[in-house]
């Protein structure tokens, strides 16, 4: 099986930095022999999705008491506010249900067509499609912490 991967290096870092609660992905890269980059490509499991999106992207917004729809986003929290849990913006889709991702309202705010409010990261720049694309993945092979 061949997984997909991306980097997000220290310029993808840095863009998310300044932009606030936007960012992006999939930018950047840095060389080097397997087992030493301080930067490994993205995959389709919770902790690199965490440490590629969530932490540097997601949660300069979405953490806190002051955290949109009460979802927090950081490493502390996310997994469990996301995976089996209601959306509140329309409580009867999931956050995330563990083999569907079609049906996961956090790919349908990432991917734009939400039935309610904004494309997440708020006011872009957008996830591009490969890692929206990782997030599927995670999601329709059951979610796993």
């Amino acid at each position: 099986m061949k997984t997909s991967a991306i980097r997000l290096g220290a310029t993808g870092a840095l863009l998310v930095g300044m932009a606030g609660c936007g960012g992006g992905g999939g930018y950047g890269g840095s060389s080097g022999s397997p087992g030493t980059d301080p930067n490994p490509p993205m995959t389709a499991t919770f902790a690199s999705i965490q440490s590629h999106v969530f932490t540097p992207i997601c949660s300069a917004c979405h953490a806190g008491a002051a955290a949109p729809q009460g979802l927090k986003l950081d490493v502390a929290n996310s997994y469990m506010m996301l995976v089996n849990v209601a959306s509140a913006e329309v409580p009867s889709i999931k956050r995330v249900a563990p083999g569907d991702a079609a049906n996961s309202y956090i790919v349908q705010k990432l991917e734009g067509h939400a039935a309610v409010g904004a494309r997440m990261p708020f006011g872009g720049p957008y996830l591009d499609a490969t890692t929206i694309g990782l997030i599927r993945q995670w999601i329709d092979n059951g979610a796993a912490q």
